[in-house]
């Protein structure tokens, strides 16, 4: 697909089943399954994006846009390593500031190393090759709580369950062991979308998630009613529970601090103040030798907040 030989991907006879993709698609029946899709533990969320544009993407000059190869990454899930090298510009492409001036920063390349979550186990030895990494950054879907996979045993497993076990393995890990952790909660859109519906609590790990809500929002006649106290919406406190979860369950395994952002990978602004973020927590734990440490070893107040 990549050299741009769809004939040989998808053949003329394949191309003319997409209107019919198309009106099962939007069959009731289908849509009706699909709204349950935290039960179909096979079904990737990117299917409604493009069972969306089922027959734009079949015709034979149409070519991918950054979002389709965004919702592509992860359909089919590998075991091996992605790298990735960049530094950060003074500027944007617009001309418009992005960082606070450092001229070290355009001379700095960082790189970025990739690990998917199905090429971590417990002999899994290349880890030790990361040894001399300053940052890890640990990626878990915040919209996850409520869904579930059949793993090898045939064991349904709820995923947020699944990623809080594997962060726990990695953390303890003794190439990680005096390393500083960023926690990324992404897909925060997806969590606004849900959480309305799906509580929380529907993760066992959850289940003492009980924000204080206003009369408005407990009578559901508003989805952005904020809560009555702390003016944070539904969404927003159900990220800072999970931040508040992780950073207690990261400090009583270290004693130390775990830093947390929220962000919307889909959204290349959040993504860029996420990494700025890893950046500044590189450049923050270097100085702390020679300032000395201004704040606490722990906080429940997530570190960041980005979507």
């Amino acid at each position: 697909m990549a050299l741009g030989n769809l004939e040989d991907i998808f053949p003329a006879a394949s191309r003319e089943y997409a209107p019919l993709v198309e009106e099962l698609w939007k069959d009731p029946a289908i849509q009706a399954t699909y709204r349950r899709r935290s039960e179909l533990p096979f079904l990737p969320s990117a299917a409604s994006y493009f069972l969306d544009k089922a027959i734009d993407i079949s015709r034979t000059e149409y070519e991918l846009s950054d979002m389709d190869i965004l919702y592509a990454d992860g359909v089919t899930p590998s075991d091996g390593l992605a790298s990735t090298e960049f530094s950060f510009p003074q500027l944007s492409l617009d001309g418009q500031g992005v960082d606070e001036p450092d001229p070290q920063d355009t001379l700095l390349r960082y790189q970025l190393i990739r690990i998917n979550n199905r090429g971590l186990h417990e002999n899994c030895k290349w880890l030790q090759m990361f040894d001399d990494v300053r940052l890890v950054i640990f990626c878990i879907a915040a919209s996850d709580y409520d869904e579930y996979y059949e793993d090898a045993n045939g064991t349904v497993v709820n995923k947020m369950i699944e990623s809080k076990q594997l962060f726990e393995s990695i953390v303890l890990h003794p190439t990680f062991e005096q390393m500083d952790f960023l926690l990324l909660l992404t897909k925060f859109d997806l969590l606004e979308q849900k959480v309305h519906k799906s509580p929380l609590t529907s993760c066992d790990w959850f289940d003492d998630f009980t924000p204080l809500l206003s009369r408005n929002l407990i009578n559901g006649s508003s989805r952005s009613t904020r809560s009555s106290q702390t003016g944070a919406t539904l969404p927003q406190m159900a990220a800072h529970y999970m931040a508040v979860k992780f950073k207690r369950l990261f400090h009583s395994l270290t004693e130390r601090k775990l830093y947390v952002s929220y962000m919307n990978a889909l959204d290349q602004e959040s993504v860029r103040s996420a990494i700025r973020y890893g950046r500044e927590i590189v450049k923050w734990e270097e100085e702390k030798p020679v300032f000395g440490a201004s704040e606490t070893t722990y906080s429940e107040e997530p570190s960041s907040y980005s979507h």
